[in-house]
């Protein structure tokens, strides 16, 4: 199966001459990223990221097979306290203890000594926002991503101090990642197929 083309169908793509791609489908959404996985028969990934694990329930609901590894290090950063994040934590293990994750209590770069390179069919970054921690993110989680599984991230949008659209437009131009795309939603998401 061409991944690429599946994509085009599932997210009702159009030819443009700039990069990246958005899908035609109304609402489209990284709700239909998480059917896309599950689609694909995808049957490991790692979010990067997790907080209160609305997506990774989300990304479990649509693929009852996957196994999800949830990484956060759910530790104080700016105004969110470490008894904040300890509710973030514990909301984290009671809803998703029905579904086969494991929940790794760390940052992504010390995290990345868990994972063999090239053993993830996907990974959805959604950690630290900035420039320097985007690129850092895209480029050692990319690693763990085997050829014709899916690099993708959340929150492709300006905003005061993100750097994720420079980070994610500068590695898909210098690696010339040629097809990529990007959904609909209010807090859109990023994703292309590794080659």
């Amino acid at each position: 199966m061409d991944i690429n083309q599946h994509i085009w169908t599932k997210f009702h793509i159009k030819k443009r001459d700039t990069l990246p791609f958005f899908p035609w489908l109304e609402g489209a959404s990284r709700q239909h990223l998480a059917e896309l996985f599950a689609e694909l028969g995808y049957k490991i990934g790692a979010e990067i990221g997790v907080r209160m694990g609305k997506y990774s329930s989300a990304l479990l609901e649509c693929n009852p097979n996957l196994s999800l590894i949830c990484i956060d290090p759910w530790a104080p950063y700016g105004n969110v306290t470490q008894e904040k994040q300890d509710r973030y934590f514990h909301h984290c293990q009671k809803i998703l203890s029905i579904y086969k994750t494991t929940l790794v209590k760390k940052t992504s770069m010390e995290a990345l000594k868990d994972v063999q390179d090239g053993t993830l069919d996907f990974v959805y970054i959604d950690g630290l926002h900035d420039f320097d921690n985007v690129m850092r993110d895209i480029i050692e989680w990319s690693k763990k991503v085997r050829p014709g599984g899916i690099v993708s991230g959340h929150d492709y949008r300006q905003f005061f101090r993100y750097g994720i659209i420079p980070a994610v437009d500068t590695y898909t131009r210098v690696h010339n990642i040629t097809q990529w795309y990007v959904t609909r939603d209010e807090a859109p998401s990023y994703f292309w197929v590794k080659q």
